[in-house]
């Protein structure tokens, strides 16, 4: 199956890459990424003809120059501490603005042949238009997400681990028990406080970030995972082999480059206004710029079911105990997950025979209704976050005189995410209501997520505890939760990260793009993946 979509507001899907001022030269409204490779070879044409290779010894020294410099007033700020008058900030502020390669091109005067050597495409760089209000990031550019030939592509990984969180808030909204949830949850804080107050009695070092990535495992356990019983007759959760979300492939998407841009990033916190005035979004610039995929491109993602799993499973156990591998059992319960999270049951895997073929209508007809009903269930999700955002918009974005919260730029960026039919949100600055089950705890466990934030700091400003009295402990409101937002600062609209929508087949890119979806390829791995093989067989 072929899912295309259309971005409504831009996507960011990084690399990590924090990248540094010689990586790249803002110029002319655009963004041109230099490998180091590239810069040589430009040093190389420039000193063509010049044993000694003068400009590229020039370079040398003038970076361990720039360099000595920036350390010199860093080391003389830190040791200034609050006396003196001289304005440490700004000095590093204008070094650091002329440490780049275009400026050093000026001084040895080929500006201009090295803007040209940028514009050429022969050199194969890289060139974004800056999208951003007053045409400069404000802080360091993250990269998207890359292959080995510097081409740019959505990940399916980013695209299952949405599905994936939306499949979850299915399960938990329409199948789970609200008293099991609320037990697995109260037992897990309690083991966390017994550890705490365990290390204070023993005035050992306690801390509870080592608690969070495996906080609610066992839920997530309960939803995608089939049972495992060892050959020590030991139950065993959580093994990749019997998750059966791997039913579900997701391909890497190739993008357009000509569809990417350099977008501003701002934080808006909210903070609480002086004489009962209640609360406002305030905006916060110090969030980096990233390379983003803009609004209005259209791609194609492949989705790949694999039936033959659950057929095999199917024909192999008639109950829902299970298969005996060697001395071990796996896939217990694999049925009632089969029904959650595809919608497939007994009565459907009976309607496909033994040897009938992917091709075959009937074959056909299950992938079907298991792609209907994840899409149903990602558009009952997104159709929950675009709501929470809506909320949040409205009950913290609200103008003042001093212009501190650009609220009709946030309202009318709102609006781009309020389309009709599926809509999907992924990427960075995706924010709590995409990447966890806060949702489904805010209607359904309000005062456990009180007392889970407050354990884990979750919503507690990094700088509160200067204000607080001895003793004085956060106190969390989940009523207000999440409060803070990333979005995407541009010159009379602010947006959203990371929504997409989907589109009908053929359908082109729009704001003056003409890549069509045929265009688009899908990534092929350079050899075909091998399987890793378990103990004994299926």
């Amino acid at each position: 199956m072929q899912l295309y979509l259309r971005t409504l507001t831009p996507l960011h899907v990084g690399d990590g890459s924090q990248l540094h001022s010689f990586d790249y030269v803002l110029h002319g409204g655009r963004f041109y990424r230099v490998s180091q490779q590239q810069f040589e070879r430009f040093l190389k044409q420039v000193d063509t003809g010049d044993p000694e290779m003068k400009n590229a010894v020039a370079f040398a020294d003038w970076a361990h120059d720039m360099a000595t410099k920036i350390e010199s007033v860093e080391t003389d700020r830190r040791n200034a501490g609050r006396q003196g008058g001289r304005d440490y900030n700004q000095e590093l502020s204008r070094l650091r603005g002329e440490y780049n390669l275009l400026a050093f091109s000026k001084t040895i005067r080929q500006e201009n042949r090295f803007l040209e050597f940028l514009r050429n495409k022969e050199n194969k760089v890289r060139s974004l238009p800056l999208l951003m209000e007053g045409g400069r990031p404000k802080q360091e550019i993250r990269g998207f997400q890359r292959d080995a030939d510097g081409r740019a592509y959505l990940p399916g990984s980013s695209v299952k681990g949405c599905i994936r969180t939306a499949l979850l808030y299915h399960y938990l909204t329409e199948h789970a028990d609200y008293q099991p949830i609320h037990e697995r949850l109260s037992k897990e804080v309690a083991k966390i406080k017994a550890d705490k107050e365990d290390a204070e009695r023993r005035r050992i070092r306690f801390s509870v970030e080592k608690y969070r990535k495996s906080f609610g495992e066992t839920i997530e356990y309960e939803a995608f995972f089939a049972g495992m019983i060892t050959e020590r007759s030991q139950a065993r959760p959580g093994e990749a082999q019997d998750d059966l979300m791997r039913c579900l492939l997701v391909s890497d998407t190739a993008l357009p480059e000509d569809g990417l841009g350099v977008e501003n990033i701002d934080l808006y916190l909210v903070k609480k206004l002086p004489k009962g005035q209640g609360n406002q979004a305030q905006r916060q610039p110090q969030s980096p710029a990233v390379e983003a995929l803009m609004p209005g491109q259209v791609l194609a993602v492949n989705l790949g079911f694999n039936l033959d799993l659950l057929l095999q499973l199917h024909r192999a156990a008639p109950g829902d105990d299970g298969i005996k591998v060697g001395k071990e059992r796996h896939f217990i319960g694999w049925r009632k997950r089969a029904k959650w999270l595809f919608n497939l049951d007994a009565t459907d895997f009976d309607s496909v025979p033994p040897g009938v073929r992917p091709a075959d209508p009937r074959y056909d007809a299950l992938v079907d209704k298991a792609f209907a009903h994840i899409l149903g269930c990602i558009q009952r999700f997104s159709d929950a976050q675009a709501a929470a955002y809506d909320i949040w918009q409205k009950n913290y974005c609200r103008p003042d005189h001093k212009g501190a919260n650009d609220a009709r730029n946030v309202e009318s960026g709102a609006r781009s995410v309020a389309a009709a039919g599926l809509r999907l949100h992924l990427g960075f600055a995706t924010g709590f209501e995409g990447m966890t089950e806060v949702l489904y705890l805010l209607a359904e466990h309000k005062r456990l997520f009180s007392d889970i934030m407050e354990l884990f700091g979750i919503g507690d400003s990094p700088s509160a505890w200067k204000n607080r009295r001895p003793g004085e402990t956060y106190r969390a409101n989940p009523d207000q939760f999440p409060k803070s937002r990333r979005l995407i600062s541009r010159s009379g609209v602010t947006l959203p990260l990371g929504w997409l929508v989907q589109v009908d087949a053929g359908a082109t890119a729009i704001a003056g793009q003409v890549t069509t979806v045929a265009e688009i390829p899908v990534l092929q791995p350079s050899a075909p993946a091998t399987p890793a093989y378990l103990r004994g067989t299926l």
